[in-house]
């Protein structure tokens, strides 16, 4: 079955916003973990928006921001590759029980505040590309 590159870039984008809408609504119930686990996949979804638009092929299965951008066709600046990296610890660190508590303590209201900010002004940075 052939790729319908124009609905599957919508169905991306659509659910990137959405679940950065998720996230805002988790930051203001204090769900701070979860605020920047919700960033994270909004970041994730648009980023496969991307990558379709740009192969008109299926992004791949993975969750990882940089390896999604690596298959973009456009030279990212130094700090949004940075934070990409950085915004991967709100994926791992908010599932697996383990390293959970530890990023409990760490996401403390401020923390989130300023993270889920990033996030926003890196989806930003992305959107004005789709």
């Amino acid at each position: 079955m052939k790729l319908d590159v124009e609905k599957t870039v919508a169905y991306w984008k659509e659910g990137s916003e959405y679940y950065l809408e998720v996230a805002e609504s988790l930051l203001q119930s204090g769900k701070y973990p979860y605020a920047l686990f919700f960033g994270h996949l909004a970041l994730e979804k648009l980023l496969k928006a991307l990558v379709v638009k740009q192969t008109r092929k299926h992004a791949d299965y993975t969750h990882s921001l940089p390896l999604l951008a690596s298959k973009l066709k456009m030279e990212l600046p130094a700090e949004i590759s940075g934070k990409l990296a950085m915004f991967m610890e709100f994926y791992f660190e908010s599932r697996y029980p383990e390293a959970q508590r530890e990023f409990y303590k760490k996401c403390a209201p401020d923390f989130a505040r300023k993270n889920l900010d990033q996030v926003r002004k890196v989806f930003k940075w992305f959107r004005e590309r789709l």
